[in-house]
């Protein structure tokens, strides 16, 4: 088994993809195979760190305490005569600190979902077409099509998963794979299979290239979004896409 299909098939047993006979039988492999055993190490790596700097809920709590924080250090209660429970607070005199925490709270809350609103402007290939290919919807591609077409993309993988597994050289299945694991937060297995996927001469070469430059975006990568939107060049579909997002991350 190739690095590239064991990646996948750690992402397949760690997202809950697998039957049980087959996560069984991966759990057994596991037992032996240190190379499996290092892959599944990094990947859980991999997701933990990228699930403490997406996670949306930490964020917000993380906001909420430094507004907290600041409030207590910042300010104080001046209990006005009795007759009344209402408090004024009075700024103490460090108003140069309060702009710059100000502006780094505010920093976080706006860049936060800065880089995700780019993603969705600049993304592309929102429609799996593959009827003109004679692949009907009652087949597997077809129904990965139809969920994919839906934005049921989680739905969409488990489908594209087994197919590219069975087929890795399919440009057209590799493709619309690694978009459903870009959508589904599994940027860096996206990536592998992209990669190889822009090294061949289909013609998803400069598409591959695009949306490896839109998973780092979507993580907040933006240098190495920057590497990758370089690679298309002139004359190519997305490039004009490619160079309106290099002077907005520039």
């Amino acid at each position: 088994m190739m690095n590239e299909e064991k990646l996948l098939t750690v992402a397949r047993y760690l997202e809950g993809d697998m039957e049980q006979e087959e996560k069984q039988g991966f759990e057994a492999q596991l037992q032996t195979d240190t190379e499996l055993q290092q892959i599944l190490r990094e990947y859980e790596d991999i997701h933990q760190t990228l699930k403490m700097q997406l996670a949306p809920d930490a964020q917000d709590q993380q906001v909420q305490q430094t507004l907290q924080q600041f409030n207590r250090e910042y300010f104080k209660a001046e209990v006005l005569p009795q007759k009344t429970e209402a408090k004024v607070f009075s700024i103490k005199p460090y108003l140069k600190w309060i702009s710059i925490a100000a502006v780094l709270i505010i920093g976080l809350l706006v860049w936060a979902p800065w880089s995700a609103d780019l993603y969705e402007q600049y993304a592309i290939s929102r429609q799996m077409s593959v009827a003109e290919r004679g692949i009907g919807q009652e087949e597997p591609l077809g129904q990965a099509a139809t969920l994919f077409n839906k934005k049921d993309y989680a739905a969409a993988r488990k489908i594209l998963q087994r197919q590219y597994m069975e087929n890795p050289n399919y440009p057209l299945l590799s493709y619309y794979f690694s978009i459903t694991l870009v959508e589904t937060g599994q940027g860096y297995e996206a990536r592998t299979v992209l990669m190889k996927l822009h090294e061949g001469e289909s013609a998803f070469k400069y598409d591959a290239a695009y949306y490896v430059a839109l998973s780092f975006l979507k993580e907040d990568k933006n240098n190495d979004a920057l590497i990758w939107l370089h690679k298309i060049p002139e004359g190519t579909a997305n490039y004009n896409k490619a160079q309106e997002l290099i002077a907005r991350l520039n």
